[in-house]
């Protein structure tokens, strides 16, 4: 809604996600009501997966870097021990720091860099999601991967609206790599902010995006707000060719037609439906799927909670193709749920290595040792690797091992993210008065097609009337 009246008082205070990949922390503040979004960790920043934090303690690792917002009434009291005000004053060089009577969170999708805080919230704290991004945060609590939360998640249905004191928010699913990403619209007296979460157009649903547009141009939106990941100075006049989602399906069933030995297989599980994709084609190849534990409960967790794209998929019945090796367990799962699939063991895989996909994870590369040194010798095993860690083609390790025995390597990731050129023409479409880039390690190389372009610097608040009138123009 737009009004005329006082100037509002609404604010946007970013704490992250500029000039990093992932990260973001936006606060949207509405008199003493606020949303956050969203609550991750920047992978390429102080922390990794062998320096991370740990319930009951990382949360002050987190906020005395400035790598968690400093929100506090969010978090655990418990988990902040003996942190003191002044303690975060100084860490972001401030005065003060805004309170809050209520706060909300919203979560845009389960990729860690958007939502590994959250076990570290409060009781008292609401965290809204997509129903499919809830069914995958439960299979990443379940499979061990990520702890679970205090929080009451609070899942909802596409399109589905939630009041904020005197603001709301309805969250628009997107295309991502990842079921139930979303972004939102959000509405005060005075203004209208539009979200976007991380987004891409070569994905399975990629009519999503143009019904954001739609949605956004039909609610007038002042500000966009949208990530920028593949922005870098080498896309400003190369635009990238993506590969389509069933490209990967389609590789992956080529290589098991000439395979063999072992096929290895490496994608992100929260990639429900390329998940669903590969149990699918590993069936029509005759094959067999080895998963661990942990990557099985997380896949029986999620279909069971419900994924919606999923509905119909002959994969969510199958319970033949999958086969769990009971003591090859990465992580510990949180408990052992009844899995319907038969137990392997690797002294089984290596005397038939032709009947077998192998879904193996970078962790879980030293296994490679066993599966290639034993049973058939002299049987060419191929390595498909798809968007799974490591995030990219080049990583040494990975290298040596498929050099070490022979591997053939097939990379063939599609990537989650939108081309610089379809940022721009999203922002066209759209013609926010403002659009603000963040998730981009180069967000001043948007193309904004002469929409205003605001760059908001670390721990910046600044009241939404001042920024309708910031007077930068980017050309």
């Amino acid at each position: 809604m737009k009004g005329s009246g006082e100037m509002s008082k609404d604010t946007l205070t970013f704490y992250g996600g500029m000039n990093t990949i992932g990260g973001v922390h936006i606060v949207f503040e509405s008199g003493k009501k606020a949303l956050v979004f969203d609550l991750g960790l920047a992978p390429r920043g102080l922390f990794n997966e062998q320096v991370k934090g740990h319930p009951e303690e990382g949360i002050l690792s987190y906020l005395l870097t400035r790598t968690a917002p400093p929100v506090t009434e969010l978090y655990d009291p418990s988990y902040l021990k003996s942190l003191k005000p002044d303690d975060l004053l100084r860490v972001w060089n401030k005065t003060e720091l805004p309170n809050y009577e209520q706060v909300e969170v919203f979560i845009s999708h389960i990729h860690q860099d958007h939502m590994a805080l959250l076990p570290y919230l409060d009781k008292s704290a609401s965290v809204y999601m997509n129903r499919d991004a809830a069914s995958i945060y439960k299979a990443v609590v379940a499979s061990g991967e990520y702890g679970g939360t205090k929080a009451e998640i609070k899942p909802l249905a596409d399109l589905e609206e939630v009041n904020v004191g005197d603001f709301r928010f309805q969250i628009i699913e997107v295309d991502h790599d990842t079921s139930g990403a979303s972004g939102f619209i959000l509405r005060s007296e005075e203004h209208t902010i539009a979200f976007t979460g991380d987004w891409r157009r070569h994905g399975r649903h990629s009519g999503r995006m143009d019904r954001f547009i739609e949605l956004c141009r039909k609610a007038e939106v002042d500000i966009l707000i949208t990530e920028g990941t593949r922005i870098r100075q080498e896309t400003i006049f190369n635009k990238p060719v993506d590969r389509k989602e069933l490209d990967v399906a389609n590789t992956y069933s080529r290589v098991m037609a000439e395979a063999k030995g072992l096929v290895y297989v490496n994608i992100l599980a929260r990639n429900i439906e390329r998940v669903a994709d590969i149990i699918t084609a590993t069936k029509q190849a005759g094959r067999k799927l080895v998963m661990d534990q942990s990557t099985a409960t997380f896949w029986v967790t999620a279909i069971r909670e419900g994924i919606e794209p999923l509905k119909a998929h002959p994969a969510v019945t199958d319970t033949d193709t999958i086969l769990v090796l009971p003591n090859r367990i990465n992580k510990p799962v949180v408990e052992e749920i009844d899995l319907p699939y038969e137990q392997i063991e690797f002294s089984d895989i290596v005397k038939n290595k032709s009947h077998y996909s192998i879904y193996l994870i970078y962790q879980q590369l030293h296994w490679m040792a066993e599966l290639e040194a034993c049973g058939e010798t002299g049987l060419q095993s191929h390595y498909v690797h798809a968007d799974g860690n490591p995030l990219h083609q080049s990583d040494e390790t990975l290298l040596r091992w498929l050099s070490m025995f022979n591997v053939s390597y097939e990379y063939c990731a599609t990537g989650g993210h939108a081309a610089p050129d379809e940022i721009s023409e999203l922002t066209e479409a759209i013609r926010p008065k403002i659009v603000i880039p963040l998730h981009s390690m180069h967000p001043s190389l948007l193309d904004s097609r002469n929409v205003r372009t605001f760059l908001p610097t670390y721990g910046q608040r600044i009241e939404i009337e001042h920024l309708l009138g910031y007077t930068h123009q980017k050309k």
